[in-house]
């Protein structure tokens, strides 16, 4: 069920390459990753699902998190290799209407690529990039609203109760 993520930058693109799951334990170091290439300039990344066995739907909504990222400027996303279960997953929320989903045999360039880190060391930036990656699917596609407005709320709840906790104690 593990997975893990390759990246390299040039000046044009972050190349990710998931290898196994694509899920939320390797989505957050993907996100920092691509963020501070975009920090950088870079406003292209390109996801090679080759050799990825499946997606789930907060690696998804990360990915098209990209597309809005903060600073106003515009960012695409491309995937490219997409496998029929990594397609299926895609599809079901709605994410080849947007992103750009290359149906053709993509080799990456010679690039050299680092596998990064996995998983998060505190509870917080989880939470809120599981929040923030399901807010992202359920602006993309309306129709996951239902699908994950509880869970959202859910979420919500959850980072607030995680915040407070990460609070000093405060003098009366």
């Amino acid at each position: 069920m593990a997975g893990h993520i390759e990246a390299a930058r040039t000046k044009e693109a972050v190349y990710v390459r998931v290898a196994g799951l694509g899920n939320f334990n390797n989505a957050g170091p993907m996100r920092e990753y691509c963020e501070k290439a975009f920090n950088d300039g870079i406003r292209n990344v390109i996801v090679d699902l080759a050799q990825c066995t499946g997606l789930d739907s907060t690696f998804m909504g990360t990915l098209m998190g990209f597309l809005g990222y903060g600073d106003g400027r515009h960012y695409s996303v491309t995937v490219v290799n997409a496998t029929p279960s990594t397609m299926r997953a895609m599809s079901s929320l709605g994410l080849p209407k947007i992103l750009h989903v290359k149906e053709d045999r993509i080799d990456f360039p010679d690039c050299k690529l680092t596998r990064l880190r996995e998983g998060w060391q505190d509870k917080r930036r989880r939470t809120l990039l599981i929040r923030d990656a399901h807010v992202a699917l359920m602006r993309a596609d309306h129709e996951n609203e239902a699908r994950f407005g509880p869970f959202v709320e859910a979420l919500v709840k959850e980072a607030r109760e995680v915040l407070d906790c990460d609070e000093p104690p405060r003098d009366k």
